[in-house]
């Protein structure tokens, strides 16, 4: 008998150790995002980024927070920086409740319901119809001679400092922002 007695407490010690130690597909992207944020990669690390934090993940949604604050490989937008940190407020960050907190008072009060839908989890469509709205526009500005790389539906320096040329050239509002309204402009001019 000598040996054995042991062997079933050895196995669940190595069963839990295991399980501890596996690294999911989500870690295994938030681990990339973060790496291609850190090397200011943003666009990159936003696309990453979400689709952890679309997953739950409070760190993902804390830096898709960051992201969409600082307009880092998207556009500047405090409405949906605000709904990331809410989220990941919610599941106990303290970093994006401090953030939630200093930006709450630049809202209106309309604002954070808005915040609250778009970055809800089922929003996956709605973002999907941006990318393809942003890559539309992409193309168009690249028909144009206006160099914003390759499209790929992520809104990052290239693609605003197009549109803002854009519009400044055409007599517009110069915003900087991608709408139905900008590509239809777009699509006309040109031909």
């Amino acid at each position: 008998m000598g040996g054995t007695a042991g062997r079933p407490k050895l196995l669940t010690v190595v069963a839990v150790v295991a399980t501890l130690t596996m690294v999911g597909p989500a870690a295994a992207q938030y681990d990339e995002a973060l790496f291609a944020f850190n090397r200011g990669d943003f666009a990159t690390a936003a696309r990453q980024f979400e689709e952890v934090a679309r997953e739950g993940d409070p760190d993902a949604q804390y830096w898709l927070g960051r992201i969409y604050e600082g307009g880092l490989g998207r556009p500047r937008d405090p409405v949906t920086a605000y709904g990331w940190f809410e989220r990941a407020a919610e599941s106990g960050h303290q970093d994006a409740a401090t953030l939630r907190d200093r930006m709450a008072a630049r809202l209106t009060q309309e604002q954070p319901a808005e915040a609250r839908r778009r970055s809800a989890p089922g929003n996956a469509a709605k973002d999907r119809e941006a990318r393809d709205l942003i890559a539309a526009i992409q193309r168009e500005l690249n028909r144009l001679g206006y160099r914003t790389g390759v499209p790929d539906g992520i809104a990052g320096n290239r693609t605003r400092t197009a549109i803002e040329r854009f519009q400044r050239e055409v007599g517009l509002d110069v915003t900087g922002m991608a709408t139905d309204r900008l590509l239809d402009r777009l699509r006309v001019s040109g031909n």
